[in-house]
């Protein structure tokens, strides 16, 4: 059996999307079968045969540019011969498979990450989903099986309410063997000694819920909040951070940008309680919570209603 998956993006990007696809592909992999991932992004020095990279022009409304993508796709599947395409959705590139003969003769199944959330706080998306809408609902037109991440996702979700039929909820994974069991501190931030310890991590973009977060943990004397992971409202946040504070005394809420897997990992480990804050169902699952939980952390997550994190 060889299958094909057609990602975003693959560590070491940091998203759990993209995590889950690499453990998913290293376990399938592991199981003999012939698997292999056409992604987003710079090919690496270390990137074995079976990974394929096409490069990024740019960003459109969150969504990669990649102008290779459909010669990259009708390459792959020319040398792999694959049985099935996995495309994993959201992800515009994804809709190069509709106008390719070779992919359009084989069997598709669509792992079903996140709805494209028309988003109260970001206006554009509204309109940038207009236009994604028909090539997303022909996509799943044509797939054999969609695979959802939690009940409650597949309940709340309009795009997905044509193909109930279709959709089988198999929750999302992660290789328990990635994540030591007692990891060392390394290059790990340390916490300041004596307070509680609470930990975050994600791109900080707009469904996060950080400024929550932050607010709430401002007014917590003995609390200290760790925020792991980089993007585009990191000055903002920055800013907020800074005029909370009590004059004259040191914040007690810490960006701490990217960090590599070994200092996450004994973060995970050494906090009192992981916390996820977001506020739209663009996070649909939160992997992050499944590496909290590797470790044993007590989870707080928003109730956010149609989102899998409280399920």
């Amino acid at each position: 059996m060889r299958v094909l998956h057609i990602g975003k993006f693959f560590p070491p990007h940091p998203g759990g999307m993209e995590v889950f696809l690499a453990d998913l592909v290293r376990a399938q992999r592991a199981r003999g079968i012939d698997a292999a991932a056409l992604v987003h992004g710079q090919p690496l020095p270390d990137d074995p045969a079976w990974l394929m990279r096409v490069p990024v022009w740019g960003h459109l409304v969150y969504a990669p540019l990649a102008p290779g993508f459909r010669t990259a796709l009708a390459a792959a599947i020319r040398q792999f011969r694959p049985d099935v395409l996995h495309l994993h959705l959201p992800n515009t590139s994804a809709f190069w498979a509709l106008l390719l003969l070779p992919a359009r003769d084989l069997p598709w199944v669509v792992h079903w990450h996140s709805d494209v959330v028309v988003s109260r706080i970001r206006g554009a998306l509204a309109l940038a989903y207009r236009l994604y809408r028909p090539f997303e609902q022909a996509v799943l037109d044509r797939a054999e099986r969609i695979l959802v991440t939690s009940t409650p996702y597949l309940e709340a979700s309009e795009p997905l309410s044509r193909w109930r039929d279709k959709c089988r909820v198999i929750p999302l994974a992660l290789d328990s063997g990635r994540l030591p069991e007692h990891p060392g501190l390394g290059s790990a931030p340390s916490w300041r000694r004596g307070n509680f310890r609470l930990l975050s991590i994600g791109r900080l973009t707009y469904y996060k819920g950080f400024e929550t977060l932050i607010r709430a943990v401002s007014a917590m004397p003995g609390v200290e909040l760790l925020i792991v992971g980089e993007g585009a409202l990191r000055p903002a946040l920055e800013k907020l951070i800074g005029e909370l504070a009590a004059a004259g005394i040191e914040p007690n809420i810490r960006l701490l940008g990217g960090i590599d897997d070994a200092a996450k990992h004994a973060l995970l480990h050494d906090c009192d309680v992981f916390c996820l804050a977001s506020r739209e169902r663009t996070e649909a699952f939160g992997i992050v919570l499944l590496e909290a939980m590797r470790y044993a952390r007590p989870c707080i997550v928003a109730d956010l209603p149609g989102s899998g994190m409280p399920w």
